[in-house]
C-alpha cells in the first residue's frame, strides 16, 4: 500500500530540484538523491520524470484551489465571493512564479504539461464557482437559471480567468493591472444576469 507522507516528502524535494536544475536536467537519480529515497521507491510512486513534475504543478495547483475555497463563503456576495477567488487566485499565482521561477520557465517551454494539468483538476475551479451562482441565486442576487446554465457560466468563468492568468504569467501580455482586469471579467458576467 502507498505511504501518502512518502508520496509527499517526493513531491516536496522534487520541488526543490526542478527549481534548481530545471525539468530537463532533472534524472530520477537528483530527484531520489534529494528525497533520501531509491529509484525503486521513486517508481513506486511515479513512473517517470514527466509524472513527478506534473505532481508537483499539480501538488501546487490544489493547494491554491484549497485557498481560493476558503476565501468564499454563502454569506458573501456573487461579486465578493468572485473577487476573493481571482484576488487569491492571483495573489498565489504572483507568488508561486517568484518562488518557481524556474518551474515557470519550463512550464512555458512546454505549455502542453500544463494544459493537461489544468484539465485534470479546473473541475475543482468549476464546482467551487457553481456553488457560489447557487449561493447567489439563493439570496436572489442573480436571476434563477436552469443547471445546465449554471453549469455552463461556471465553466465560462473558469475558462475566462484561467485564460488571462495564461496570459500574464504564460504570454506575458497583460503587466499591469492584473487583478482589475480579472474582476472586470467576472463582473461583466454577472452583471448580465442580475435582476
Amino acid at each position: 500500500m502507498k505511504d501518502q507522507s512518502v508520496r509527499e516528502h517526493i513531491l516536496e524535494t522534487s520541488k526543490k530540484v526542478f527549481q534548481q536544475l530545471g525539468y530537463e536536467k532533472v534524472t530520477m537519480d537528483d530527484v531520489a538523491k534529494a528525497s533520501g529515497k531509491g529509484r525503486s521507491t521513486l517508481y513506486y510512486y511515479f513512473k517517470n520524470k514527466g509524472d513527478v513534475f506534473e505532481a508537483v504543478v499539480s501538488d501546487e495547483y490544489y493547494k491554491m484551489i484549497s485557498k481560493a475555497k476558503a476565501a468564499v463563503n454563502k454569506s458573501n456576495s456573487i461579486n465578493e465571493n468572485l473577487l476573493h477567488y481571482t484576488e487569491v487566485k492571483l495573489k498565489i499565482l504572483i507568488e508561486l512564479a517568484t518562488t518557481y521561477d524556474r518551474i515557470l520557465i519550463d512550464i512555458k517551454k512546454n505549455e502542453a504539461i500544463l494544459s493537461k494539468i489544468h484539465l485534470n483538476v479546473r473541475n475543482e475551479d468549476i464546482v467551487l464557482i457553481e456553488e457560489c451562482l447557487l449561493w447567489a441565486i439563493e439570496k436572489e442576487e442573480i436571476t434563477p437559471v436552469s443547471t445546465s446554465d449554471i453549469e455552463f457560466l461556471a465553466l465560462a468563468i473558469v475558462t475566462a480567468t484561467s485564460s488571462i492568468e495564461r496570459e500574464i504569467f504564460l504570454y506575458e501580455t497583460i503587466k499591469n493591472d492584473m487583478l482589475k482586469r480579472l474582476q472586470w471579467i467576472t463582473q461583466l458576467i454577472i452583471k448580465g444576469l442580475q435582476h
